[in-house]
C-alpha cells in the first residue's frame, strides 16, 4: 500500500489541469488542418475510442491489488527485468513529453505576449515552478488543482460568454463528405492527448469510485473540446485557424471584457502557466517515481516522497530538452505535431494491450 491517498474529485481536477496544456497547442490548430471547418467536431469522433481506452485501463487497473497503479502492475506483469526496462522508458517518455510541454509554454508567451523574445527565461520559469511542485508532497498537486480549475473553467466560460457576439456559424457549416475522413484523422488527435492524460494518473492509487467517474470525465473533456473548437474556428475561420500556432490565444484578441481587450488576453495567457506548471510538476514526479522504482528493489511508486538529486537532474535533462531539442517554433511545432503523437499512441498500446497480454500469459493478473 502507498502513502499516496487521493479522492475522484482531486484524480480528475489534476487530469482536466494536465490535459489543459497541450490541449490548446494541437487543438483546435491541428484539428482543423486535417478536418477543414469540421475540425470543430473532432471530438466527438473521439469520445467512444477515448471511452474504449479509459474502459480498457480501468480494466487493468481492477486487477491490481490494493493501492497498486500502473506501475507497480507492470512490474508484476512482466517481471522485474522487463518490467524495469519498461518503467525506465516511461521515465524517458515523461522527461520528453515534458521538455515540449516547457517549450510549448515558452513559445506561446512569445507568440501572443513578448514577440521576439528567447525562449529560455521562460522555459527556467516554469521549470522552477515545477521543481518546487515536484520537491514537495504529490498529494499538494492534486489539492493545488481542486482550486485552480474551477479558476481556469470560470475564464474559459467568461472568454465563451463574450465571444458569443463575434460568432458567424456560416464558417462551422457545412461540413461535407469529403472532409468526414479529416475528422477522423482529427478525432485520432484528441484521442491521443486523453488517452495519454488517463495513462498519466493511472501511474496514481486508484481513488474510491474512479472507474465511474472515468465516463463522465471524458464526456465533460469531449464537450469542452467541441465548444473551444467551435468558438475558435467560427470566430477566426478555418483557414487562419489552421496557420496559427495558438489560434484560441489569437482569437481572444477578437474578445472584450468591458473593453478591456489587451489586459483581458494577457490575463487569460499568464493564468495558463497554471496548467503548465501542474504538468510538468506530474511528469516529473512520474519521471522520478518510474526511474527510482527501476533503480532500486522497492517497486512501488509514491511509496516515500522524492529524491530531491533525482528530481533536480530529472528538471536539468527536462530544460536541456526544452531548450536544445528545437531550435526555432517550427522545429517544436513540426517535433510536437509529427513525432509526439506517434511516440504516444505506441506506449500507449505497449502499456495497456502489450502489458495486459503478456501479464495474463504470465498468470501474473
Amino acid at each position: 500500500m502507498t502513502g499516496l491517498q487521493l479522492t475522484r474529485r482531486q484524480y480528475y481536477a489534476l487530469c482536466t489541469m494536465v490535459l489543459l496544456s497541450p490541449l490548446l497547442h494541437l487543438v483546435p490548430r491541428k484539428t482543423t488542418a486535417e478536418a477543414g471547418c469540421g475540425g470543430w467536431l473532432c471530438a466527438l469522433a473521439a469520445l467512444v475510442p477515448l471511452l474504449l481506452f479509459a474502459w480498457m485501463l480501468e480494466g487493468i487497473l481492477h486487477r491490481g491489488r490494493p493501492g497498486e497503479g500502473i506501475g507497480e502492475i507492470t512490474l508484476r506483469a512482466l517481471g522485474p527485468v522487463a518490467g524495469r526496462v519498461l518503467l525506465g522508458v516511461y521515465a524517458l517518455w515523461f522527461l520528453l513529453y515534458s521538455a515540449f510541454a516547457l517549450r510549448i509554454g515558452a513559445e506561446r508567451f512569445i507568440e501572443t505576449v513578448f514577440p521576439l523574445s528567447r525562449p529560455w527565461p521562460f522555459v527556467v520559469t516554469i521549470l522552477a515552478m515545477a521543481v518546487c511542485g515536484a520537491l514537495g508532497h504529490t498529494k499538494a498537486l492534486f489539492r493545488a488543482s481542486e482550486i485552480f480549475l474551477p479558476l481556469l473553467m470560470l475564464v474559459l466560460a467568461l472568454v465563451l460568454v463574450f465571444a458569443v457576439p463575434g460568432l458567424d456559424v456560416k464558417n462551422l457549416l457545412p461540413v461535407t463528405a469529403q472532409e468526414l475522413p479529416g475528422v477522423a484523422r482529427s478525432g485520432l488527435t484528441v484521442f491521443g492527448i486523453g488517452a495519454a492524460v488517463l495513462f498519466f494518473g493511472a501511474f496514481t492509487p486508484p481513488a474510491p469510485g474512479r472507474g465511474r467517474a472515468a465516463v463522465w470525465w471524458c464526456v465533460r473533456i469531449c464537450v469542452l473540446v467541441t465548444l473551444l473548437s467551435a468558438f475558435t474556428i467560427d470566430i477566426l475561420g478555418a483557414e487562419l485557424t489552421a496557420k496559427l500556432n495558438h489560434p484560441f490565444f489569437t482569437m481572444l484578441r477578437n474578445v472584450s471584457l468591458f473593453h478591456a481587450v489587451e489586459r483581458f488576453g494577457a490575463l487569460v495567457i499568464g493564468l495558463w502557466v497554471l496548467p503548465d506548471f501542474v504538468l510538468v510538476s506530474m511528469l516529473l514526479t512520474l519521471a522520478v517515481n518510474c526511474l527510482r522504482a527501476a533503480g532500486t528493489h522497492d517497486g512501488r511508486l509514491f511509496a516515500q516522497k522524492n529524491p530531491p538529486a533525482l528530481v533536480l537532474l530529472c528538471a536539468a535533462a527536462a530544460g536541456a530538452g526544452a531548450l536544445f531539442l528545437a531550435q526555432n517554433a517550427f522545429e517544436t511545432d513540426a517535433l510536437q505535431t509529427n513525432i509526439v503523437p506517434i511516440v504516444n499512441i505506441v506506449l500507449l498500446g505497449i502499456g495497456t494491450v502489450g502489458m495486459y497480454l503478456v501479464g495474463r500469459a504470465r498468470g501474473k493478473i
